[in-house]
């Protein structure tokens, strides 16, 4: 027994070697890198084919016919972004595709609800020498049986049903999932949108900035002909300007970095011809505050991804039922209808034929009375599964509703700093007007003329920035609620 168990690994490496090459590592191509300090090298093969796919043309699609229609009002204002974002971004439409696999799942699982049709033919020659002592037999058969067969699962304790059951559940949570894709979308739009335009504001501020340092340092330099100024005053007035030239040139730097943020939420390439509307034409948004109560219980009914984890936790409750269900037995029932074309000789003697139909009727019981263990561990990781589901939806009702708490008060703290900011803006645009003025006529000094000067320009920055947080915060709060987009919202 021991030579024979020598034997047979020896039988069976022998065996490799007559057909090939015998290879542990099946695919040396796709084999991984043989250290784990070194970066995986991929084959030619796979880099040029990797190399074909990417296309720089199609990042730089857009919808030519929306775009016509924006530009003919001036730019893409923020609706016409979302349009064309939730046209072009790859985000919604691979959610699209992952619903529409799940709709042609569930379409497979109720395959069972018909009985399977299924048609073969067998056919061949045969030649067959029978030796007796003295003379040698040879028979020569043709034959050809074709045949339909019929088979309907009668009973499965529920396997069919639960697998339908859990396909439906998970289109529906794919569904939700794509509500909640174009949710993203949106808001990613929106929010790069207003950083956008507060970057393009912030570009227009600061070069009325850098105008009020002029008008300042003109003003110095008037003072310092009739002697009423001195030459520190002028290198101040001056050092104010050179700063507002670095503030203008970073903002534009801003703008840039904005855009391209702007781009990839909509899903197009950075150097795609599109013109967006200002800030400026932007209405602000209503009063959105209400009860924070409220508004949390209404997102937790709202949410498309909270409804799309209820959803997985309803199919993790079918999966148990179906897990369950294969300690049961299966009836099948089945039947068959042919003809059998034969013929024969035998030494090429008279030839022998038959062409008669033949049926079938058969009722299978299928019990798989052990199968070690696999059941009973099917169901405690179905019900592991499934309780992991419900933990999930614990976790995301929890973030759910601290969303909602953050974006609400993100929201009362924007609005209530932006009124703020029109409040400073007018009065700093006074207190310089009135700096300048005095300054002219030698009742205020240089040092309060910069400082006004100062309060002025950082106002302004304030008001974009400020303008800019109230209405990424509407946003934001809405998206967290699960509701229509903040740029749909009527204006106050």
């Amino acid at each position: 027994m021991a030579c024979i168990a020598m034997l047979l690994p020896l039988a069976v490496l022998a065996f490799a070697a007559s057909c090939g090459a015998f290879h542990l590592n099946p695919d040396p191509e796709v084999a991984p890198s043989g250290s784990f300090a070194r970066v995986w090298t991929p084959s030619q093969s796979i880099s040029v084919a990797n190399e074909a796919a990417p296309k720089l043309g199609e990042l730089r699609t857009i919808d030519e016919s929306n775009a016509s229609q924006a530009l003919s009002r001036g730019g893409y204002d923020l609706p016409a972004l979302v349009d064309l974002a939730l046209k072009t971004n790859p985000q919604t439409r691979r959610a699209w595709y992952a619903a529409q696999a799940a709709n042609a799942q569930l379409g497979q699982s109720q395959a069972a609800d018909y009985p399977k049709i299924a048609f073969d033919g067998e056919g061949g020659y045969l030649k067959l020498p029978i030796q007796f002592p003295g003379q040698t037999l040879v028979v020569r058969n043709e034959a050809f049986l074709p045949q339909i067969k019929v088979s309907y699962d009668l009973l499965d304790f529920g396997r069919t049903s639960a697998a339908e059951r859990s396909s439906r559940e998970q289109l529906i949570a794919a569904n939700y999932s794509f509500n909640r894709a174009i949710q993203d979308v949106v808001f990613n739009v929106e929010k790069a949108y207003y950083v956008l335009s507060a970057a393009k504001a912030s570009v227009r501020a600061a070069d009325s900035n850098l105008t009020l340092a002029r008008t300042s340092l003109s003003a110095v330099q008037e003072r310092h002909q009739v002697g009423l100024a001195t030459h520190p005053q002028i290198l101040l007035a001056s050092q104010v300007e050179a700063q507002a030239v670095f503030d203008l040139e970073n903002a534009k730097s801003m703008v840039h970095d904005a855009a391209s943020v702007l781009y990839e939420a909509i899903g197009v390439a950075p150097d795609v011809p599109i013109d967006v509307q200002g800030i400026d034409r932007q209405n602000l948004p209503p009063n959105l505050a209400d009860d924070v109560e409220k508004l949390i219980a209404d997102a937790l009914k709202r949410r498309p991804d909270v409804a799309a984890q209820i959803a997985a936790v309803r199919a993790g409750d079918v999966a148990i039922a179906g897990a369950k269900s294969e300690f049961y037995p299966e009836v099948e029932v089945s039947g068959n209808y042919g003809q059998i074309i034969w013929s024969y000789t035998v030494n090429g003697g008279h030839t022998q034929n038959l062409n008669q139909p033949f049926y079938g009727a058969l009722l299978t019981l299928r019990w798989n009375l052990f199968t070690g263990f696999d059941r009973y561990y099917g169901v405690r990781k179905a019900t592991a599964e499934r309780n992991a589901a419900r933990s999930e939806l614990k976790s995301l009702e929890l973030d759910v509703v601290a969303t909602v708490w953050r974006a609400y008060y993100d929201f009362l703290s924007a609005k209530k700093k932006y009124d703020a900011s029109v409040a400073l803006l007018a009065a700093s645009q006074e207190s310089y007007s009135s700096n300048l003025e005095s300054h002219r006529h030698g009742l205020a000094t240089i040092t309060d003329l910069i400082g006004a000067e100062r309060d002025l320009m950082a106002a302004r920055y304030t008001l974009v920035q400020s303008k800019a947080e109230l209405l990424v915060s509407s946003s934001a709060l809405v998206h967290a609620l699960g509701t229509e987009a903040a740029s749909k919202a009527s204006s106050r």
